[in-house]
């Protein structure tokens, strides 16, 4: 259900920015300012930002974010100074300043009038990034935000590796204007397929479940993992997994997995 709302809440998005921006290229811009001093102490924001886009798959061009006056830009009202993250065809663009608001509230797109040749549009991640309802408001002026992601992986050409397919949690803590302060990931349902030198191997973990304590200043992730009938002898084939994710107001961490109601293979 959550996946359909954010489909449909996406295609209302890009249909919404369509009708707004036509068919003509957009720019998208972080953060401005009519002072270029202050525009350009904007940058001490971008550092956690920047590691958060890529951990998420959201790649820039090169050269970006650029301070640039936006008189430099056609069809940006002159005046300010901007930092540009990028310029893109319109059916490009609303996917990418979707997940850029996410972690980037105050980011927005103009309309410019650029050749094609000369666009330069990030390129989105292959999967969406889905924000959840769990959060912690921290006192006296942070958020905690989480965000869901979903990750694969396939064997390489000559049949190494496994298959795996997995859903990554995002934990980010936010300051009063939208920046992002602190991030820490944790692992949640997890589908392992593939062969070893022992035989083949099949390893999940399902029903992942976050647990907020606001008095505590603690998120805890718990799900449930098990390997196939092909398990080793004394190997573990079933156990419950938990991370615990705690906050302060600047800062996020997570801990290691800790396992109980351990089962092991029997041994014959």
């Amino acid at each position: 259900m959550r996946s359909c709302i954010f489909v449909l809440g996406l295609l209302a998005l890009t249909g919404a920015f369509r009708a707004e921006a036509g068919d003509k290229p957009v720019a998208l811009i972080w953060k401005g300012s009519k002072d270029k001093a202050e525009a350009e102490g904007q940058e001490y924001d971008w550092g956690k930002l920047e590691k958060l886009l890529e951990q998420t798959g959201l790649t820039l061009p090169e050269g970006h974010p650029r301070l640039v006056q936006s008189k430099t830009v056609p069809g940006l009202k002159p005046g300010f100074w901007v930092w540009l993250l990028g310029t893109c065809p319109a059916e490009d663009a609303a996917p990418v300043l979707e997940h850029l608001k996410l972690l980037a509230p105050g980011t927005y797109s103009r309309e410019v009038k650029l050749p094609a040749k000369k666009l330069a549009c990030p390129k989105a991640p292959e999967s969406p990034l889905l924000a959840r309802d769990e959060g912690l408001k921290v006192p006296p002026d942070a958020a905690l935000r989480v965000f869901t992601q979903e990750e694969t992986e396939s064997p390489d050409e000559e049949g190494n590796g496994n298959t795996v397919s997995r859903t990554r949690f995002h934990f980010v803590l936010f300051g009063k204007d939208g920046e992002v302060l602190d991030t820490a990931s944790a692992e949640g349902d997890l589908d392992v397929s593939g062969n070893d030198s022992s035989g083949p191997i099949a390893y999940r973990c399902t029903g992942t479940q976050l647990e907020t304590s606001k008095k505590k200043g603690k998120v805890v992730l718990t799900r449930h993992c098990g390997a196939s009938a092909f398990a080793e002898c004394g190997s573990m084939v079933s156990a419950d997994e938990s991370v615990t994710v705690t906050v302060t107001d600047s800062a996020v961490s997570a801990s290691e997995m800790e396992r109980t109601n351990i089962e092991h293979a029997e041994c014959e």
